[in-house]
């Protein structure tokens, strides 16, 4: 008889087909929840919800260090990505190089974030950005709204720390100059509407991220896979069942992609050619 889990995921090529059943993991019979990974994140940090889920690579890390065993991760990656293109600075604070977000104020959705813990490592290591000198303002941000960190941590304490109200949020915030610019795995609505007061930093980030990877073959993870510890000390075969569903899925999605030439499984007018 299968075991019946729940999986809590993020619909993507790469996942496509465990959600239509192209794919089946051995002995494991998947119940498919689409749902948006910050939500996932945080049901599955603060109440272990799901018996396995995409989870965030940094939450995921700082529950093992702080001896938080309720879940064990399998080496699959839903999310990786190149993060340089993620910071949004407004034009009008003479933002021109990394070292220039030394004395300015930066938003960030949450400081635990993996694509911001990204970030300001390639800020601080790549650039020579004291991040101690940077004041950080957490909050919504596209809409204000109650912040709060997915779960407790501590910040450096000798990091300047903001807490935007609820009636605050960093869109607006960097808009308006209030805040200088904005770091994090999503864009803010202003920059994606056009707005002429914000840029990236780096606007030629293909370029940037391109020369990142040839230099440090690092292509950064995300996202990883977690089980709950219990289902897992139950029935350790499934963490090797699961690697090998996401495996075969992911390589289903490509070829799903790469099939056929004529008809293009995806919206890219190029997409052959990245393939």
């Amino acid at each position: 008889m299968n075991l019946n889990l729940t999986l809590a995921c993020g619909l993507y090529d790469r996942t496509l087909a465990l959600k239509t059943g192209a794919v089946k993991p051995e002995g494991i019979d998947l119940n498919f929840l689409v749902m948006p990974p910050a939500e996932i994140f945080r049901r599955q940090s603060r109440h272990t919800e799901f018996d396995v889920a995409e989870m965030s690579f940094s939450t995921y890390s700082i529950l093992l260090g702080q001896e938080d065993y309720r879940m064990i991760a399998i080496p699959v990656f839903p999310s990786r990505k190149f993060r340089q293109s993620e910071i949004i600075i407004n034009r009008n604070s003479k933002i021109e190089t990394p070292k220039d977000l030394m004395g300015k104020r930066v938003g960030c959705s949450e400081y635990q974030q993996t694509a911001a813990v990204w970030i300001r490592g390639q800020l601080q290591h790549d650039y020579g950005v004291d991040l101690k000198e940077i004041t950080w303002c957490f909050g919504g941000l596209n809409e204000p709204e109650h912040w709060s960190p997915r779960i407790p941590i501590s910040i450096p304490s000798d990091y300047n720390i903001e807490i935007l109200n609820n009636t605050q949020c960093l869109n607006e915030m960097l808009e308006k100059g209030e805040i200088d610019a904005v770091i994090g795995a999503n864009l803010p609505k202003a920059f994606l509407n056009g707005s002429s007061n914000l840029d990236r930093l780096f606007p030629d980030y293909q370029a940037v991220e391109s020369a990142y990877y040839q230099r440090t073959k690092i292509f950064p993870i995300m996202h990883i896979v977690v089980i709950k510890r219990e289902v897992y000390e139950k029935a350790p075969w499934t963490a090797m069942n699961l690697y090998s569903g996401f495996d075969k899925s992911k390589t289903y999605g490509t070829q799903l992609m790469d099939r056929v030439p004529s008809t293009l499984f995806a919206s890219l007018p190029w997409l052959m050619a990245h393939m």
